[in-house]
């Protein structure tokens, strides 16, 4: 079995259990992933390729690199790669895919803690994992949530004593951060990660949507056919509020946007044939940008074949509302 196949098989495994990354997102705070898109990885996994992106690859091979400096600069520890650890006396199946168990010796290698190495080298990211001020560490409470609520979960499931964060943010060392037990945060994962796996993936009941892209993605994904006719009637009576609240929100989304687009306007008025200006704090900035782009209509009806040799054909449901009379 070569590394991407061992990878696949272990993405698809993960479907059968809670993991740390599916924990933050079902109590939501993740930015990665909501209670819907876990529950649809779990019941209805998707058969796609591989969509690692360029900084996942990156972090996948500075995990070792990471691990090397953490003990560099810790010479009394060692790391070394750990496999899976799944329980199910929480009453529901709950596993921790770590980076590394840290261990005191070589051999025997007994873990007395973990390692969580992340690559922090973008502008958010590094904001993320800075220092709050010179000469001060960063805390436990300065990490972002959902790597916080990840990390805990890792040590509820193996009940390690310690857990390290350490953040490869392109400077001179690591940010490491020691992340002690938190029962309270624990035992809220570990009730709300039940609750969503008898509720949602054993009843089969897929969690309320949140309104973020992620899950706009997630319905199109549980429902790609259609049936066209005849009209579905809807008979919840809560429907009816549902549909006046979208109604209202669009209708103020609009007055937002027009009044934005007054005052983006306004001010544009007033710097002229000026690229750049400052107000207070803030500089404004109405430069020119040159684009280029093809005249689709006009390949379509002059070189039809070549318009067809370079489309991308892709459909999507449109959600609409109107007032029948």
């Amino acid at each position: 079995m070569n590394a991407m196949t061992a990878r696949e098989a272990f993405l698809a495994s993960r479907r059968y259990y809670i993991g740390g990354t599916d924990a933050a997102a079902i109590v939501g705070i993740s930015p990665f992933a909501t209670p819907l898109t876990v529950y649809l990885d779990k019941v209805q996994p998707e058969a796609r390729e591989d969509h690692e992106t360029m900084a996942m690859r990156r972090g996948l091979v500075l995990e070792r690199f990471i691990a090397a400096e953490f003990c560099r600069t810790h010479p009394v520890l060692v790391t070394y790669h750990p496999a899976p650890v799944l329980r199910t006396d929480w009453g529901f199946p709950a596993g921790a895919s770590l980076d590394f168990y840290v261990a005191r010796e070589e051999r025997p290698r007994t873990p007395v803690a973990m390692l969580e190495t992340k690559t922090a080298m973008s502008y958010y990211s590094r904001r993320q994992w800075q220092e709050p001020a010179p000469g001060e560490l960063l805390s436990e409470g300065d990490l972002p949530d959902s790597y916080y609520a990840q990390v805990q979960w890792y040590l509820a499931v193996t009940e390690l004593p310690l857990a390290y964060a350490a953040a490869d943010t392109g400077d001179e060392s690591l940010t490491v951060v020691p992340i002690h037990p938190n029962e309270r945060v624990q035992r809220r994962l570990i009730e709300a990660c039940r609750e969503f796996w008898v509720t949602h993936v054993e009843g089969h009941v897929a969690p309320e949507p949140t309104g973020t892209d992620k899950d706009g993605e997630a319905l199109q994904r549980m429902w790609p056919d259609t049936i066209p006719d005849p009209p579905v009637t809807i008979e919840d009576e809560l429907a009816d509020v549902m549909v006046s609240d979208y109604l209202a929100h669009e209708f103020k989304a609009k007055e937002h946007k027009a009044a934005a687009d007054k005052a983006k306007q306004q001010m544009q008025a007033l710097m002229g044939e000026n690229e750049r200006a400052q107000v207070g704090a803030w500089q404004l900035s109405w430069k020119p940008v040159t684009s280029n782009r093809i005249d689709s209509k006009r390949l379509k009806a002059e070189r039809p074949e070549i318009a067809a040799e370079y489309s991308n054909e892709s459909t999507s449901r449109r959600f609409a509302v109107k007032e029948t009379s």
